[in-house]
């Protein structure tokens, strides 16, 4: 099993909560943590530009820049559960 690349929070501008959504890129499997108020945010913007609710907030693996990592499990504000299953 492949460990789990840590948030740092001390290297944040700003206070953050502390809370974070565990991802993993589906082309390396890397996974890593990612601040729930960045989570939040893309689930905005993503909710901005009318994508559906079943549409997980994407982020960016910091390994191999694939641009479509997807939270592990994740219950979204709008209240979707996302849940990772491999293909």
């Amino acid at each position: 099993m492949s460990s789990i690349e840590k948030f740092d929070f001390n290297s944040y501008p700003f206070k953050l909560s502390g809370k974070v959504v565990v991802y993993i890129c589906p082309k390396c499997k890397h996974k890593f943590e990612a601040p729930l108020e960045a989570v939040l945010e893309f689930e905005q913007e993503d909710e901005w530009n009318g994508l559906p609710i079943s549409t997980p907030p994407y982020t960016v693996c910091s390994k191999c820049n694939f641009d479509k990592c997807v939270p592990i499990d994740y219950k979204s504000k709008r209240g979707y559960h996302h849940i990772y299953k491999e293909n």
